[in-house]
């Protein structure tokens, strides 16, 4: 009963979320107001709704739904939402919100089509602290601000093309100016390098307590580290400006890229990670 009322309650979200994206990109298309409140609306339903069913499976289970890569899905898709609700008052780019969302939907109907595991524990419970729990927490968020950051950078190259074209109609002027994007790019770089670092740190520390020195063969912990690598590179050229800025983008979107391949597939290959599916 209580696996039948949680799947129906996530397709119902599904179906709400669908709808809600479909306005933002109408409204981008051809500019309505009222379409993008309803989208809005919609969009703010999906966050009460997906937080009842975080809630609900909390007091089912007795447990927060982040342990397996599944789980990690929803709560990504969660945090999306919620970051969207937040920007769509700050930053006026409705194809922002749209894209950011469009990705928000995939993983949640991963997460919706898979099956439903209510089980109290996984595999790692019974080593799981409160370490774990803030590591796992940590890496999900520097992965939204990733996303965040990647998505302007494409927006960044659309407006770029944009100019070089000299096509400036309506959807040029809805889109933020190249600086900004830059700006914004750069920001939440930041603010996700430094949560995947205080990430690794702590998972590194908790995998050396219960894995030993292992943990620094890992294939997830080695394609982390090089990720922050990556990032941190790609904020010193920003902020230097040793490379073109479309070059930079480029780059920025390249390492999101790495940050799926990491996090989907390379994860399947780690014997310290297989501890979450």
């Amino acid at each position: 009963m209580n696996e039948l009322l949680l799947m129906r309650l996530h397709e119902a979200i599904l179906i709400l979320y669908m709808i809600s994206i479909a306005c933002y990109f109408f409204d981008f298309v051809q500019k309505s107001p009222r379409l993008k409140r309803y989208g809005y609306l919609l969009l703010l339903s999906v966050f009460v709704l997906q937080s009842i069913s975080i809630i609900l499976f909390i007091f089912i289970v007795g447990r927060i739904p982040i342990e397996t890569i599944n789980e990690g899905f929803y709560f990504f898709t969660w945090l999306i939402i919620l970051i969207s609700l937040i920007l769509s008052k700050v930053i006026q780019t409705e194809f922002f919100i749209f894209l950011m969302n469009l990705i928000g939907f995939v993983f949640m109907m991963i997460h919706t089509f898979q099956p439903l595991d209510l089980s109290t524990g996984t595999t790692v419970s019974h080593m799981m602290n409160e370490l774990l729990w803030i590591h796992v927490t940590l890496a999900i968020v520097s992965y939204v601000m990733f996303l965040i950051a990647a998505l302007h950078a494409v927006l960044y190259l659309i407006q770029m093309h944009q100019l070089k074209q000299k096509k400036f109609n309506h959807k040029f002027f809805r889109i933020s100016d190249l600086e900004s994007l830059s700006r914004f790019v750069q920001i939440f770089s930041i603010i996700g390098c430094v949560m995947l670092l205080i990430s690794l740190i702590l998972g590194i520390y908790w995998g050396i307590t219960f894995e030993g020195k292992s943990i620094w063969t890992d294939s997830k912990v080695l394609g982390s580290l090089l990720l922050l690598i990556g990032y941190s590179v790609y904020i010193f050229l920003h902020q230097k400006n040793k490379l073109m800025m479309h070059r930079l983008m480029d780059y920025n979107i390249v390492l999101f890229l790495l940050l799926l391949i990491n996090y989907l597939i390379v994860s399947r290959f780690s014997g310290f990670h297989q501890l979450f599916y």
